[in-house]
């Protein structure tokens, strides 16, 4: 499938988890694909590595936290190559030592946050919405956090920033669409990046399989797989819309997985 021939898709965090294996996503179905990434020696050595296997990508330095720099990245793809069809924002973050239950935060961290998972996003949008707005075409796919539709025992902020990715990307889509802009997110629940890997252990892994409804835990392939639908035409009638991507662990009661068991155990008597 090659829904990307001739397209140009510009990728934040494209070095590292989901933004990776979007690169790699979009590369495998045509497209042209500039990395941004604040490691610009891995983005290179990444972009060196599609080349090699016959895929266009260029890697470009950006820096997340510097309104500028989220500008610029959009400013040097049209410098390049002439035009922007797909932005996919996915840098974001926090820190879990920071970012703890609300009565506990420290408020001195609130603007990075925003910053980093919202204002970042924004910036490069605009910077989008003004080339794709001539082109009268164009897709914008935002990287929220079910984080943004649920709550949970820390990440106050992170939650709090990812709803603003929410709501922003349905302000663009309503704001741009007569001018052929879509714009839609993904919200993915536990992905087993190289980041979550080295950060959860055993343990917490079963937790999560315990309270999903498949039998196995994300993987960033997985949401590249969703980004790629979501900037293609074959979404050309989608537009403001979140897919969750949780494996199911939204989709129902909290308690199924602990009444299953118990269910079980009676019938087994």
């Amino acid at each position: 499938m090659k829904r990307y021939t001739d397209r140009i898709a510009l990728v934040t965090g494209g070095a590292n988890g989901i933004g990776k294996a979007t690169c790699r996503r979009l590369c495998e179905e045509g497209a042209t694909v500039i990395i941004a990434d604040y490691n610009l020696k891995s983005a290179q050595e990444y972009a060196s590595q599609l080349y090699s296997e016959g895929y266009s990508a260029l890697a470009i330095h950006f820096n997340a936290l510097d309104t500028a720099s989220c500008r610029e990245i959009v400013e040097k793809t049209v410098d390049i190559y002439g035009r922007l069809d797909l932005l996919v924002n996915v840098v974001g973050g926090n820190d879990l030592h920071k970012d703890l239950a609300a009565g506990e935060l420290d408020l001195n961290y609130f603007d990075e946050m925003m910053s980093l998972n919202v204002k970042s996003m924004l910036a490069s949008s605009q910077s989008a919405l003004h080339y794709m707005k001539r082109g009268r075409n164009g897709a914008i796919v935002n990287i929220a956090s079910i984080g943004g539709l649920t709550a949970d025992y820390r990440g106050t902020l992170y939650g709090i920033a990812k709803a603003g990715v929410i709501n922003l990307t349905r302000y663009i889509a309503s704001q741009y669409g007569k001018f052929g802009i879509r714009c839609n997110a993904v919200a993915p629940g536990l992905v087993m990046t190289p980041a979550a890997k080295q950060n959860l252990s055993e343990r917490q892994d079963k937790i999560f399989l315990k309270h999903i409804s498949l039998p196995y835990l994300g993987e960033a392939e997985h949401i590249a797989a969703v980004v790629a639908f979501l900037g293609s035409s074959d979404a050309a009638y989608i537009t403001g819309q979140t897919i969750i991507a949780d494996g199911g662990m939204t989709c129902h009661n909290p308690t199924v997985a602990d009444m299953a068991v118990m269910v079980s155990a009676e019938a087994a008597r």
